[in-house]
């Protein structure tokens, strides 16, 4: 159990663990399973098996909200096929396939614990779920990328706030919704024990709560119940406070433990990161960043490079928040944008604000856009974004991708190039030496690169099923 004060006295010391075939802690360090020190640098894939308005292109609003308000609109049948359309296309293998391109080594899987487990069906879980999250696991695995299962929602809720999925009856005033946690949990680790391409299993997403040893009681819960079916997984825990308070950490529950944090400027001032330094140094645990995020590409930079990145912190990597969003006026940078058709970007404000009226067949319009939208393919890159983070370069052009054969002419070239056999619904990617990406588009035939610098460039082709890359040279 988790080790907390009352009264000067610590309860409960560490269980031992030494398993080292997985991803595990070396004291502040993260180990992979050959036992070399990694950082863990990637991306969220938020709003896919956990919604929240704001993504979407609408408010503060849950899942929950968004499910009651479209239901009394268009009908729970109508529903539950738009659901069922935003698991098959919001992330799909091509996703991963590029966030291993951009050379990420890991992504953070927000889920809601619906997708498993109806609210009115407890301790029952769904098929179609364990489907869902066996195929990622194993996308991940073919690409090479590891991943973090985070419960982004609980039962009732582990916050009030909207990114929790609240209900009227919370998580932390229901002893059955605690139960429920505890043993969707066991469930998960009994079913993935031994799959190495899990990273960690992230028990609680932004928890909130005000009397913190019941936080502390329900992680020792949950961790003893897991250990029960698997000895092999790292298990990252969040501090309260929307994982910023540490405070009653004293001891470690477990030798294989990271603690996570999340890095919001509406959230804390600088010298909270001094503190959680000194809790990877107290406790000997590595500590890793599970969510940020920043209103300018100035700022993310800033918060990359003189907090994130700079060894004396001692940060395990970082995940970004988030890999793609609906595109709405000015919001902060994310990798991918999706455009907002009107009848989607109508039903939003519907949900959000109740106006515009919106009729059912515009919503299921709007549905029919946004649903062609989020596949990869049609998504805009925010190129400022991925240079920022910017991953291929920390290891040279060779950490690109292998280069495929593919009949590109003039090479070299001095102004632009054409593609024989091209295919429709490309998309293309003009990378430099550095891994940066210099140009995207859907269109390269006849495209004008007379400006670019003279030099070897990589052309990178998704068409949703495959990746080639090829060399080029600008002369």
């Amino acid at each position: 159990m988790l080790g907390f004060l009352i009264s000067g006295i610590n309860i409960k010391a560490q269980a031992v663990w030494d398993n080292t075939s997985f991803v595990h802690r070396n004291n502040q360090q993260i180990y992979n399973g050959q036992n070399n020190a990694i950082n863990l640098d990637g991306v969220n894939i938020g709003s896919w098996l956990m919604w929240e308005g704001l993504m979407w292109g609408g408010g503060l609003i849950s899942e929950k909200d968004i499910t009651n308000k479209m239901t009394s609109i268009i009908g729970p049948s109508a529903f539950n096929a738009f659901r069922d359309s935003v698991y098959k296309n919001y992330i799909t293998r091509a996703d991963i396939q590029r966030i291993s391109d951009e050379c990420y080594n890991v992504v953070r899987i927000p889920f809601n614990h619906n997708l498993l487990e109806d609210d009115a069906n407890p301790f029952v879980y769904k098929p179609q779920g364990w489907a869902i999250l066996d195929s990622v696991l194993k996308w991940c695995e073919d690409y090479n990328v590891y991943a973090v299962l985070d419960m982004h929602a609980a039962p009732g809720g582990q916050a009030t706030h909207f990114i929790a999925d609240p209900d009227s009856i919370d998580l932390w005033n229901s002893p059955v919704n605690k139960n429920r946690t505890i043993q969707l949990w066991k469930a998960i680790a009994n079913r993935y024990n031994n799959r190495g391409i899990i990273a960690a299993y992230d028990l609680l997403n932004e928890p909130n709560i005000w009397w913190w040893p019941d936080l502390v009681n329900l992680y020792d819960n949950i961790i003893d119940t897991i250990r029960t079916v698997d000895s092999n997984h790292m298990i990252m825990l969040e501090g309260n406070n929307y994982a910023q308070d540490f405070s009653m950490f004293t001891s470690l529950p477990d030798s294989n433990i990271c603690f996570q944090f999340h890095y919001y400027t509406f959230f804390f001032s600088a010298p909270d990161i001094p503190a959680w330094t000194a809790l990877s140094n107290s406790l000997n645990v590595p500590i890793w960043c599970g969510e940020w995020g920043e209103d300018t590409l100035g700022g993310m930079q800033y918060k990359l490079t003189t907090i994130l990145r700079n060894p004396a912190n001692k940060i395990r990597g970082q995940a970004f928040w988030t890999w793609k969003t609906v595109t709405v006026g000015f919001q902060n940078p994310h990798s991918l944008n999706i455009n907002n058709p009107a009848d989607w970007n109508n039903t939003m404000l519907w949900v959000t604000y109740n106006s515009p009226i919106v009729t059912a067949l515009q919503m299921q319009n709007g549905i029919d856009s946004f649903i062609v939208n989020m596949k990869l393919l049609n998504c805009v890159t925010d190129t400022g974004v991925f240079n920022m983070l910017n991953m291929c370069s920390v290891t040279g052009i060779q950490s690109i991708e292998q280069v495929n054969s593919l009949n590109v002419y003039p090479n070299p070239f001095a102004t632009s190039i054409n593609i024989e056999g091209k295919e429709e619904n490309e998309l293309y990617e003009l990378i430099n030496t550095t891994g940066q990406i210099i140009w995207t588009g859907k269109q390269i035939n006849d495209q004008d690169f007379s400006l670019l610098t003279n030099g070897l460039y990589f052309l990178r082709i998704y068409n949703g099923n495959s990746t080639q890359t090829t060399k080029l040279i600008k002369n």
